[in-house]
């Protein structure tokens, strides 16, 4: 079966922003709830943080993660 336009562009924007001393899942996790809150404050995120924003984009648990942890903040703050 081919692949579609839209899955062929998305490994190319992964093979192009692939690190390989990228942080693990076990990094991200114990850090992500720091990155989230820098993110909804609009602070810049800080260099040491930017792996945490790369591991985010690549893969798809953690992102599912960090998604239902800004999601779940986001509430907090409104309530």
């Amino acid at each position: 079966m081919p692949l579609s336009n839209d899955q062929i562009k998305g490994l190319l924007n992964f093979v192009a922003e692939y690190e390989p001393d990228a942080i693990k899942c076990d990094c991200c996790f114990e850090k992500v709830a720091e990155f989230a809150e820098l993110k909804l404050s609009g602070a810049e995120i800080p260099e040491a943080k930017r792996k945490i924003e790369i591991h985010l984009r690549q893969c798809p648990c953690c992102r599912d993660e960090y998604e239902a942890l800004l999601a779940g903040i986001s509430g907090l703050e409104m309530a």
